[in-house]
């Protein structure tokens, strides 16, 4: 064989080589195009919210204003807990003794006796005798049945007023044999009695408009208004949290017999650090959750305690949480948050300096869209704003947009689908 002829065999076989290893090449190329597109994963853009939230303990601050006995005696309530009272509200009565509910009962009579004689009317001690047995019983039966229910509560106050009917029962018996009396003389003993009244029984006012309450905790002083700005990290640390129910219906002179509680104004106290003071907002309501109640407080204020430890004040604001019973607390403080467009930060890159992502259009095709607008992040995603007028500009990100997530190799005008 020629030289000639070797030679384009060789030629050929070479030629043949390269075509195989293009072959190969080409396929291996788009075998890997495709699998590099198979892995890259993307998620669609949808609206969402971040909140941070920090976990506090923190105690409630209100003015509280005692509401004292001047006497020693039974008590009356004219109000329930959390009713709302006005300035100069009667709110309590002290009797002297038990008898001040007899001179009820004989100026009832009396003032019975007055209307009779002057309707011209004969005053039956018989029929009044029947009118009060009737009362009486029905007080018996009342006994017996919250007795039977384990009611107890207002027992003391049944026996007094079932006390009081036995002696208006036989106030009525002795009239049967008394003299009989002219109208003047009914008018003296009325007068003698209400005045008698009058002196036996002490009726407490409140000194301003608020709420009524009937719990204490030893703490009306510490966090009051006067004192809010004294309070120290270690105060909050301490408080236990239990809050006693005040229900005495027999007191001495200076006992507290409730609070008048300021409901238009309550704030809350907690330890704070540099970094929550410095990410807190400002001037916005803030959620707080206590006990699945969730309600707005406001920044308000904050100092360095005597500790020098931080404490921040908020305002609070809410018409279903119960301030009149709780004084500490364990809170759930949303301290910042946004709402807009909900972006996982993998897909979040810096090219050429901008931050932005790679949107990949209808045909697959990703281009890299900027960013400047992340208003907060989290561990997992960012923030950005949302409005419907960036639809119309295709230079800008748009909601439900299909992103790219961890684009690190991804290059403008790339094929990732």
């Amino acid at each position: 064989m020629s030289n000639k002829k070797k030679k384009k065999i060789k030629l050929n076989f070479m030629l043949l080589i390269l075509a195989v290893l293009s072959f190969i090449l080409y396929y291996a190329y788009n075998f890997y195009e495709k699998l590099s597109i198979s892995v890259i994963q993307t998620a669609v853009i949808d609206l969402g919210e971040i909140k941070k939230t920090i976990n506090k303990d923190v105690v409630i601050i209100k003015k509280s204003i005692p509401i004292k006995s001047k006497r020693n005696g039974l008590l009356t309530k004219f109000y329930n807990q959390g009713d709302r009272v006005s300035k100069n509200a009667v709110v309590f009565k002290v009797q002297d003794t038990n008898s001040s509910e007899n001179d009820v009962s004989k100026l009832e009579r009396i003032n019975f006796q007055i209307d009779q004689m002057q309707n011209n009317s004969s005053y039956s001690p018989e029929l009044q005798s029947m009118q009060v047995d009737s009362e009486i019983n029905y007080i018996y039966l009342d006994i017996q049945k919250r007795i039977n229910n384990n009611d107890l509560s207002y027992l003391a106050k049944l026996k007094s007023e079932l006390s009081a009917m036995n002696e208006k029962k036989k106030s009525i018996s002795g009239d049967a044999g008394a003299p009989k009396v002219t109208l003047q003389e009914l008018y003296n003993q009325k007068a003698a009695i209400e005045k008698k009244i009058s002196t036996d029984n002490t009726y407490v006012h409140s000194e301003i408009a608020g709420d009524l309450s009937y719990y204490a905790d030893s703490y009306e002083d510490l966090f009051s208004f006067e004192n809010m700005k004294k309070i120290k990290v270690s105060d909050i640390e301490k408080v236990s949290g239990n809050v006693k129910k005040i229900d005495s219906t027999t007191v001495k002179n200076g006992d507290i017999l409730g609070y008048i509680v300021d409901n238009h104004n309550y704030y809350i106290a907690t330890s704070v650090d540099k970094m929550d003071v410095e990410a807190i907002k400002r001037d916005v309501p803030l959620d707080i959750s206590i006990d699945d109640i969730t309600f707005n407080i406001y920044f308000y204020d904050f100092y360095k305690d005597a500790d020098g430890k931080f404490v921040g004040l908020f305002k609070a604001e809410s018409e279903d949480f119960d301030f009149l019973k709780i004084r500490k607390a364990n809170a759930d403080i949303v301290y910042n948050s946004a709402k807009g467009m909900l972006i996982p930060n993998s897909a979040i890159v810096d090219v050429e300096g901008k931050r932005g992502v790679y949107v990949v259009d209808e045909v697959g095709i990703a281009s890299f869209k900027a960013i400047n607008d992340i208003l907060l992040s989290d561990e997992s995603n960012s923030i950005v704003s949302f409005s419907y007028d960036d639809f119309m500009d295709k230079s800008k990100l748009k909601l439900y947009d299909e992103v790219v997530l961890s684009p690190k190799n991804i290059k403008n005008g790339q094929k990732v689908k």
